[in-house]
């Protein structure tokens, strides 16, 4: 039943207008926390991987199969799916869900000793990551006005990354006090643990008033909106907020999948598929083999995995520098020159054979890396209307997970045995696809509304 309108334009006129105040902060702690609960298993299937297999005895293809391969199946699956019902029954539904679907996943795979039901446990775990990311692109775009929706997103995928040294140290400290038994069974009962207890922190989140108001659902919208006015007004001590500065016409359009094929959205949906497919060959060519390209160079394990740790911090230290840069280049350009400059340096370190040197353009590379991360994640879901935002941004999100396992084998298979080189010539490839791809077809989106960048 649609609600009779009661007040001008949309409640995203009066959402623009807005200071930063706790109502903004409140809701990105509890969109950070879940975020940052799923990346301890996306950065942390790696050498969660190799403890199971330590532990369990299982070879390496069968280890892969167990949490990666499962991993990023479940993600593929739970990106289209929750992305689509983020659209059909609202943002905030589908945020409690996934982080319950992932918890149950972990808590019951950690119970599991045979392969096939840790598999199936994990797999239904990625279910819940899948989720998360197209919904947390979606909800914060939708929540967050033009001129900072960058900042903010980055912000959070800042303070996510830091759960991939947590969980690493966590696998480290887990080989050395843990039984051998219940040492990997331990991760995933934490993320299980620490994702129940961010659902029941995110059960106090409200429904996106955009999403509301597509659906005819004016009063919900128009109380959320007043209540984060009014919150803002008192803790700032205002008189009042400015009016809003347009009046964007509301167009009420129930979601249906087929319509980011439409003649309106087709080609933008198809440029950020063929993107996402050819993304993940950059991203996780790179960092997925960083310690395998150390290896090769003759640089002993050990020294590996410390050169391995400096290097990846510049995830980290890069998403930070993001924060302060994302909304004053344009989205797509920024994109562009991230990955044409990650190309230029992680080449250098492959090519440099001085150990320093290697490790610094290593760091250098990861740094520039996740800049291109944060830019993207914002861009993908921006660039959609709200009807279909997060359908779209799970569909095309999904790609990348199937190409994550095509991409990366196919590189180690057939391009490392003929050395670095030939690695990083078939990642500049990749990186031509993708410049050319949004060069031509992107459109552009920083400092927009995302009600203008949809028309």
């Amino acid at each position: 039943m649609v609600d009779e309108k009661t007040y001008k334009g949309s409640v995203s006129d009066r959402l623009e207008r807005i200071p930063f105040g706790s109502p903004q902060r409140n809701f990105l702690l509890m969109v950070t926390g879940g975020e940052w609960a799923e990346t301890l298993m996306l950065l942390g299937n790696g050498v969660i991987l190799a403890l199971v297999a330590s532990v369990l005895h299982f070879s390496h293809v069968l280890a892969t199969l167990v949490v990666p391969t499962a991993f990023f199946l479940g993600e593929f699956v739970g990106s289209i799916f929750f992305g689509w019902l983020g659209d059909q029954r609202g943002r905030r539904t589908v945020f409690l869900y996934n982080l319950l679907v992932f918890s149950g996943g972990m808590i019951i795979a950690g119970l599991m000793s045979t392969a096939i039901l840790i598999a199936i446990f994990v797999f239904i775990g990625g279910i819940g990551v899948g989720g998360e990311f197209p919904i947390v692109d979606t909800f914060t775009s939708e929540m967050m006005p033009g001129k900072e929706r960058g900042k903010r997103l980055a912000t959070v995928y800042t303070i996510a990354v830091t759960a991939g040294p947590v969980i690493a140290f966590l696998t480290y400290e887990m080989k050395i006090v843990a039984p051998p038994y219940v040492s990997w069974r331990i991760l995933f009962w934490f993320m299980g643990i620490v994702g129940i207890a961010i659902w029941a922190v995110r059960t106090q989140l409200r429904e996106s008033p955009r999403w509301l108001e597509v659906h005819g659902r004016y009063k919900e919208a128009d109380a959320i909106v007043k209540d984060w006015e009014q919150r803002v007004i008192e803790e700032k001590h205002l008189q009042s907020l400015p009016e809003p500065k347009s009046e964007t016409e509301v167009s009420e359009r129930k979601s249906r999948y087929k319509d980011i094929f439409a003649p309106d959205l087709r080609r933008r949906t198809i440029m950020m598929l063929i993107f996402q497919f050819f993304q993940t060959g950059i991203f996780y060519g790179f960092t997925s083999l960083a310690p395998t390209f150390l290896l090769y160079k003759g640089i002993t394990l050990v020294h590996s995995l410390e050169f391995s740790f400096i290097i990846y911090s510049g995830f980290f230290f890069g998403s930070i520098f993001n924060v302060f840069i994302i909304d004053k280049v344009e989205r797509k350009w920024g994109i562009i020159a991230s990955a044409v400059l990650a190309g230029v340096f992680g080449t250098l370190f492959g090519i440099i054979p001085n150990v320093t040197a290697t490790v610094i353009f290593g760091f250098i590379t990861t740094f520039v890396l996740w800049n291109f991360s944060n830019f993207y994640h914002t861009y993908q879901a921006e660039i959609f209307p709200t009807r279909v935002r997060p359908t779209a941004a799970g569909t095309v999100y999904s790609v990348s997970r199937i190409s994550t396992s095509i991409l990366v084998p196919f590189i180690t298979a057939f391009f490392l045995p003929h050395g670095l080189l030939a690695s990083f010539g078939l990642i500049w490839v990749f990186i031509a696809i993708v410049v050319f791809d949004l060069a031509l077809l992107g459109p552009k989106t920083s400092k927009l509304r995302v009600e203008a960048i949809a028309q």
